[in-house]
C-alpha cells in the first residue's frame, strides 16, 4: 500500500484558513501536526533507508508500526517503517 504524497499547497491553504478561523497553532489538534507528522513520518523512513544501504546484513522487517511521540508542541501519531 503506497501512502499517498502530501499537497504541502493543499496544507498551506488549510492551515491560512483554519487560523483564520481561529485554530491554535499548536497542540493536538493544531494546524501544524500534519505538517510535523510528515515530517517525522520522512525523517524515520529515510534514516531506515540510509541503515539499510549503509549495512549489508541489516535486519530488514517489513510492516509498519505506530507510534505516538511527544514534541515540544505535543503529541503526533506516527506511522513507522
Amino acid at each position: 500500500m503506497n501512502k499517498q504524497h502530501f499537497d504541502f499547497e493543499a496544507f498551506k491553504k488549510s492551515a491560512v484558513s483554519r487560523l483564520k478561523e481561529g485554530d491554535s497553532l499548536l497542540g493536538k489538534d493544531g494546524v501544524l501536526m500534519s505538517l510535523l507528522k510528515e515530517f517525522l513520518e520522512g525523517a524515520l523512513k529515510g534514516k531506515l533507508e540510509v541503515h539499510i544501504e549503509e549495512d549489508d546484513d541489516a535486519n530488514i522487517k517489513y510492516g509498519k508500526g505506530r507510534k505516538q511521540v511527544k514534541t515540544s508542541i505535543g503529541f503526533v501519531d506516527i506511522t513507522h517503517p
